[in-house]
């Protein structure tokens, strides 16, 4: 999803806003730090994550495509279980 061009600052939100937009999928706060830690190379190349004054902000869109993005990656390398 490599793009040229980021989103304006005002579609970020802080990891508050962020949960209720991806609790299907990553239920609780410590399932988003996870994936943040794991992925956040990609997640900030996507566009999906951005630095501000030190605080870490997202961008929902972009952050659900990174999501199904690097779990296709994973499934397609035979990461995780059959659950």
């Amino acid at each position: 999803m490599h793009s040229n061009t980021l989103p304006a600052l005002d579609e970020f939100v802080d990891k508050r806003n962020l949960l209720p937009v991806v609790k299907d999928h990553l239920a609780t706060e410590q399932s988003v730090n996870w994936f943040v830690r794991c992925h956040r190379e990609q997640l900030a190349a996507n566009g999906a994550l951005i630095l501000v004054a030190g605080r870490l902000r997202f961008h929902p869109a972009r952050f659900k495509q990174s999501v199904v993005e690097i779990g296709a990656r994973g499934a397609g390398a035979g990461l995780g279980d059959d659950r």
